[in-house]
């Protein structure tokens, strides 16, 4: 089959293929957003206008390579009525954002915070009945473990926390991915990344982080045509003066020694608690605990979506354009 496709056949299969592996079927707008290159399978570096992607799906469906129904698109052995489950889970996203949003509001007050955006199955959209809300989160630099700190007590003050005693924690916050402002560019790097990135939908940024992290992670533009987030989502928390005020008093009362002094007791404690969880050592996942990043994710979903992917492309003989994870743990 690998032959007979030419390269945006390719990379539109392969598109189709990627979220069936992450269990989510496409639109023919979201294909276009979420396209992976066509440079990536030997094609050239221009991105394809919609009128054009639609002219190969339909080539693709009527061979068979794709399934279609309602307007959406997958690969065959999809192990549920796509449709189905994309409705039900389009009705419990739209029944948790209010809910995030409504306990993301006195987030404004913490300090150190600079940017903060829905990640994960709340920011693809695709959120069960169990699922948490992952949080990515920009800190200022020099501040990283206060940040951590402030957030994870006012979302346990909220009793919005998501704790290692939960097995599922539905309606509560996971702060899985931390960075700074002084290192806005990923350093583990893969199509799982990349397209995690652009999933991103910041909720909170009240001194425009958003772009200078779309422009710190070019790198995103060799694996998803539209690496600068959603064209789609725009979701935030109303602003409030008064919370914005408290943050900034409590970094004004933190930016002395007193501060320094903090930031170095909490990295310390937090650092070697980290250091000391099996969870870190962990095969399959990635923990990462340094001055300009904080990252959990023990048991990394890129695993299993890379493996559904390289199944998929083995499918139509497309071996050779298998994905490297961003360097999980081996154990």
């Amino acid at each position: 089959m690998l032959w007979a496709m030419e390269s945006l056949e390719r990379s539109v299969y392969a598109t189709v293929a990627y979220y069936s592996a992450l269990r989510w079927p496409l639109s023919l707008a979201e294909v276009t957003e979420r396209l992976i290159p066509p440079l990536r399978f030997d094609g050239g570096a221009m991105a394809p206008l919609m009128g054009e992607v639609a002219s190969v799906l339909d080539g693709l469906l009527a061979s068979g390579i794709l399934v279609t129904a309602d307007g959406l698109l997958w690969t065959p052995g999809f192990p549920s009525n796509p449709v189905r489950m994309r409705v039900a889970r389009h009705a419990a996203c739209a029944q948790a954002w209010p809910q995030m949003l409504r306990s993301a509001w006195w987030f404004q007050m913490v300090p150190y915070v600079r940017m903060l955006a829905a990640s994960g199955s709340l920011a693809l959209g695709n959120t069960g009945p169990q699922s948490d809300w992952d949080m990515f989160v920009i800190a200022q630099a020099g501040r990283l473990y206060t940040a951590r700190a402030c957030l994870l007590l006012s979302a346990a003050l909220l009793g919005r926390l998501r704790t290692k005693r939960h097995r599922v924690a539905p309606g509560k916050f996971c702060f899985n991915h931390y960075i700074t402002t002084g290192g806005l560019s990923i350093r583990h790097r893969s199509i799982f990344v990349a397209h995690a990135l652009a999933w991103l939908v910041p909720v909170y940024d009240p001194e425009g982080y958003t772009p200078r992290l779309w422009q710190a992670n070019q790198w995103t533009g060799d694996f998803v045509a539209h690496s600068g987030g959603s064209l789609f989502e725009r979701r935030s928390v109303r602003r409030s003066r008064m919370l914005g005020a408290v943050r900034r008093l409590v970094e004004l009362a933190l930016s002395t020694i007193v501060g320094d002094a903090l930031e170095y007791v909490l990295r310390r404690w937090q650092q070697g608690r980290i250091r000391r969880d099996p969870a870190t050592r962990a095969a399959g996942g990635r923990v990462v605990a340094d001055d300009r990043e904080l990252e959990f994710h023990p048991r990394s979903f890129e695993v299993t979506a890379l493996a559904r992917y390289r199944v998929a492309l083995a499918r139509v003989g497309m071996e050779r354009y298998a994905e490297h994870d961003s360097g999980l743990t081996r154990g």
